[in-house]
């Protein structure tokens, strides 16, 4: 191995909160070689953005304080600068750059991207205007924004998700950093987008011999793009080693829970998720033992004592910070079967010709001058116990139609039969029962609770609402009920939204939509906002509740690893139309549909192997405005496929095997 560009040292950060000392960062050490990709994983507040803000000396001090350590950055000791020494300024954007999570918080909405492009070119490499200029648009065409030349003077609001994190990379590039950290770069994005943005990253590390240093959540990005990966839990490295070492050899007990806890395109669909219990250690609540002991399924009293527990050496490359060797740790935990769900032939709910329409207006009269056509023509069928997966980039209208199911949103044509009545006419007085049969998981569990309420009174407000409740005992017993149900112990009713964790505040959003008795509940992104292991414990809530309850679920993702896991039948839509509907095997081993096909390409697998030898077929491009819609089929200027037929007339959905629908002039190419 040759010289690291990167050493850190024994790094410990805390902050002074009223809670205490919390040790958000302790003891870490870790290293990263030029050209070399190195990955980060963790649940939140494992301490992975803080160790690499510590280092460059990004955290608010105070209340943090790095205690001690050292950061050897190319033989220099990062932590020696003072934070606004000139040597610090120079290695902050010139030696080392940093892509944050969100683009728009990160991006000066009053300036246009050249200006802030240049505004580091100039601070860092003295170039004149006109050279700083020159080279703004020189990166906004390497990292894939069409049209440089005008684009450079365009606003943050003016671009997409995905073009506003290129222009990040394009900023965090401009100055030709030897080492670039990715922190959650890409969490916010479509999954096609996604491999975009980190294909591109790859690219540059080749082009350029620049490290990079990813930090995420999602072991699947980690096993298809870096070479080494340290784990972290609760402000320590549990395992680190190369990624073949850790996928195939996990030692610790936090790493094999991750793995066990993500579901694979490959994996078991029968088979319950198998979920870390327990939720994240506070750090402040860390007591010197090993910090994983509350949540291990192997732990006995030795690793309850104040000693943290002394590294298992595997390789030169390999150890896990545990008691155990790893031959110790395999096998004792079966897995379980996945409780099923009667699905009856009758539908629950039909769609059809479904359209939503928004006007778009100009001028100071507010003339109409065009339409944003958010759904178009929508037909499908969810039957009575099914779970119907709905899968698709930003803005192929998967919330507008959930809305307009709910009736949030009067449809602008179609029908919507639900239980054989059309309620899309229905005037808001008669839409009472509806709201007690049809109910809403949404995408952020925190945002959707009203923080002035009880989470019992959160709970039990939809038994008020529809008087499911004679009596205050009675009601008192349905709410104990429906946190039993959940999974929450009812004697937590009477504490804030606030006080309870991601993962239990979103089984309180469950327990809510389950208060009215629905028969069909759509989850809009119901895991996305949570961490992988709280992630397997809501999806195996959700199986089990629709077993006990025979519940209809409308589940709406981005992942399609987690709809496979969840679904029975899955549609696939783009820009406000129905590409493909078929059952969950089918649509994953024989998908018809373009889209569809280049959407299972771009989903990384947990496994680094399988990640090296499958072939890619990612979709160029941007998805275009909804306001600019493409003629004919919608997808045809981003797809391989695409002949003059296509570009000239939009393809009507047909049935090409049973149960199996797609809207495709090319499918049979893809057979």
């Amino acid at each position: 191995m040759g010289e690291n560009l990167l050493e850190l040292r024994g790094l410990q950060t805390v902050f002074h909160t009223r809670e205490g000392l919390v040790r958000a960062v302790d003891d870490v050490s870790l290293s990263v070689q030029p050209g070399e990709i190195i990955g980060i994983v963790g649940e939140s507040g494992s301490g992975k953005s803080v160790s690499m803000m510590s280092m460059i000396k990004l955290i608010s001090m105070p209340p943090g304080e790095i205690v001690k350590g050292e950061a050897i950055f190319e033989g220099q000791d990062i932590l020696r600068y003072e934070q606004k020494s000139p040597e610090l300024q120079r290695i902050r954007g010139g030696g080392i750059s940093m892509i944050f999570q969100e683009p728009m918080t990160s991006l000066n909405p009053v300036m246009t991207i050249g200006q802030q492009i240049e505004e580091s070119i100039l601070l860092h490499l003295k170039y004149t205007k006109a050279q700083a200029r020159a080279r703004a648009i020189e990166l906004l065409g390497m990292v894939g924004i069409p049209d440089p030349e005008s684009r450079i003077d365009h606003y943050p609001n003016q671009f997409s998700g995905g073009m506003r994190q290129r222009v990040m990379i394009a900023m965090a590039i401009s100055c030709n950093p030897k080492l670039l950290i990715a922190d959650e770069a890409t969490t916010a994005l479509d999954v096609t987008t996604q491999e975009q943005i980190l294909n591109l990253l790859r690219d540059i590390v080749r082009q350029t011999n620049m490290a990079l240093i990813i930090i995420t959540h999602n072991l699947s990005i980690i096993a298809r793009y870096a070479q080494r990966i340290y784990v972290m839990y609760a402000g320590n490295i549990a395992e680190q080693g190369r990624s073949e070492e850790l996928f195939y050899h996990p030692s610790h007990p936090y790493t094999m829970g991750l793995l066990r806890a993500i579901p694979r395109l490959d994996s078991d669909k029968s088979a319950r998720l198998l979920s870390i219990p327990g939720a994240p250690l506070n750090p402040a609540q860390k007591t010197g033992c090993c910090p994983f002991a509350p949540r291990c399924p192997y732990a006995v009293d030795r690793c309850r004592q104040p000693v943290m527990p002394t590294p298992q050496i595997y390789s030169d490359t390999h150890r896990a910070a545990c008691w155990f060797r790893r031959e110790e740790l395999h096998g004792g935990l079966a897995l379980e079967k996945a409780h099923t769900h009667p699905v009856a032939d009758k539908p629950l709910l039909e769609v059809r010709q479904l359209c939503k329409y928004f006007p778009v207006t100009k001028g100071i009269t507010r003339r109409k001058v065009g339409d944003v056509k958010a759904l178009d023509h929508v037909s499908f069928t969810i039957r009575q116990g099914e779970t119907f997966g709905l899968v698709g980039e930003s803005g192929c209208g998967k919330t507008t139609l959930a809305k307009t199911l709910l009736r949030l949103y009067d449809a602008t044509s179609g029908e919507i039969i639900f239980k054989g009545q059309n309620i899309a006419p229905l005037k808001e007085r008669h839409l009472r029962e509806l709201r007690r049969e049809v109910q809403f998981i949404f995408q952020d569990p925190y945002g959707s609770l009203d923080p002035r309420q009880t989470a019992g009174n959160v709970v039990g407000e939809a038994v008020r609402v529809h008087h499911l409740a004679k009596t205050r005992k009675e009601y008192e017993r349905r709410i104990d009920e429906l946190f039993t149900a959940v999974g929450l112990d009812p004697a937590l009713k009477n504490r804030a939204p606030h006080e309870f964790s991601g993962g239990q505040r979103q089984r309180l959003c469950i327990a809510s939509a389950l208060a009215s008795d629905p028969s069909f509940i759509i989850c809009d992104e119901p895991i996305s906002a949570l961490d992988v292991s709280i992630q397997s414990q809501i999806l195996n809530l959700l199986i089990d509740l629709q077993a006990e309850r025979n519940l209809t679920y409308l589940f709406i993702a981005h992942d399609l690893s987690v709809v496979r896991h969840v679904s029975d039948r899955i549609m696939v839509m783009y820009l406000g139309t129905v590409m493909e509907i078929a059952p969950w095997q089918d649509l994953y081993e024989h998908p018809l549909h373009p889209y569809t096909k280049a959407l299972l390409s771009a989903i990384p697998v947990p496994d680094p192997v399988v990640e090296a030898n499958r072939p890619s077929a990612p979709i160029i491009g941007e998805v275009p405005s909804l306001i600019n819609r493409p003629s004919g089929c919608v997808f045809h200027n981003r797809c391989p496929y695409a002949t003059e037929r296509c570009k000239k007339e939009f393809p009507p959905l047909q049935e090409v095997n049973e149960d199996h629908i797609v809207a495709c002039f090319e499918w049979e190419k893809l057979i």
